[in-house]
């Protein structure tokens, strides 16, 4: 007998328990928004890999300086131009690292240079330790980064949020500061500032205050004038919420996603900005040490001491692209689109 022949009968089924609320139980934890988008984000190993070099080499530079006796500016043309050497690697023949050049004489020895003194990244042609030179450059170029990032969330997340709040008339005059000021060249506000000031960090810093906000500006603004006409704070705006409490408590955290994705990569555009500015001469100046100043004295011996430059640049490729990783996975966590 078939099932659509069979007979049903009333003890073939079974009542549910179920108490008066039972209908009303969540059964899966509640998740606020932030707590989804971070779960999202773990998922992401290419994220969470950027995101642990990122950290890594941060904490790295702050304590690897300490771990050598030489300060960045202890300078001995004895050991000029020493190559990499590494406790327990002696035997490993690998750009120089056992400390044996192509010719098979010890540089070391050679250079009267105590054999106890290992240099971990080498020396440079005036006998700096490069391995301190190297984190103390990567400390420099990481505040000038997180400066401009800074920088961002201050004056463009303040500038665009009013412009695209107000309106009218305000928004016509801001906006055309904003177009004037895309008009002028990076490289031109930094010589004008070279020509005033010395090139160096205070340099890059103005440079930065001036023009570099401009990108974070114009997407809150966009963000804003998407949100400001929505029902939510529309029907704030009835129950008589003032003007800085609809920015702050409504449209800004409507709009931090956005804000810390520009945010995120705007830090390997400024790591980029400052290496180039130093490559070319404009940027930071010695003694003081950076990523791009260090590539910079490296790329004029590449072919004799490539350990000068390969250190320093590998360092920076490992930051921009770390960056760049934790972007995409921040954006993709935090776009409610992106969801599954």
């Amino acid at each position: 007998m078939s099932m659509s022949e069979r007979k049903l009968t009333p003890d073939l089924f079974r009542p549910a328990n179920l108490g008066t609320g039972k209908g009303e139980e969540i059964t899966k934890p509640s998740l606020s928004f932030w707590q989804d988008a971070f779960r999202r984000l773990k998922k992401n190993r290419a994220a969470m890999l950027g995101l642990f070099a990122i950290v890594f080499i941060i904490v790295f530079s702050l304590i690897a300086p300490s771990l050598s006796k030489y300060g960045m500016d202890d300078q001995e043309l004895m050991r000029a131009n020493l190559p990499p050497k590494i406790p327990g690697l002696e035997k490993i023949g690998f750009l120089g690292v056992d400390g044996v050049d192509i010719r098979g004489v010890d540089q070391y020895e050679m250079k009267n240079v105590p054999t106890e003194d290992k240099f971990w990244f080498g020396t440079d042609p005036l006998g700096r330790d490069q391995w301190v030179r190297v984190w103390k450059g990567t400390q420099i170029s990481l505040y000038i980064a997180f400066l401009a990032a800074t920088i961002d969330l201050i004056v463009g997340v303040a500038y665009g949020g009013v412009s695209a709040f107000y309106g009218g008339r305000v928004d016509d005059a801001m906006q055309r500061v904003v177009e004037i000021l895309v008009g002028i060249p990076n490289l031109v506000v930094i010589i004008l500032f070279i020509i005033i000031l010395d090139p160096g960090i205070l340099s890059i810093t103005l440079a930065l205050v001036i023009t570099g906000w401009i990108g974070m500006s114009r997407i809150v603004r966009a963000q804003i004038l998407s949100l400001k006409n929505r029902e939510f704070v529309l029907a704030s705006k009835t129950l008589g919420s003032t003007n800085g409490r609809l920015i702050t408590k409504h449209l800004l955290p409507n709009t931090l996603g956005a804000i810390i994705v520009t945010s995120t990569f705007t830090i390997p555009g400024a790591i980029f900005f400052e290496a180039f500015l130093s490559f070319i001469g404009l940027g930071i100046q010695p003694p003081t040490a950076s990523l791009g100043a260090l590539i910079a004295d490296g790329f004029r011996s590449l072919r004799i001491y490539p350990h000068l430059a390969i250190y320093p640049a590998s360092i920076m490729c490992i930051l921009m692209i770390s960056f760049n990783l934790l972007g995409d996975g921040l954006r993709d966590a935090l776009d409610p689109k992106m969801r599954k």
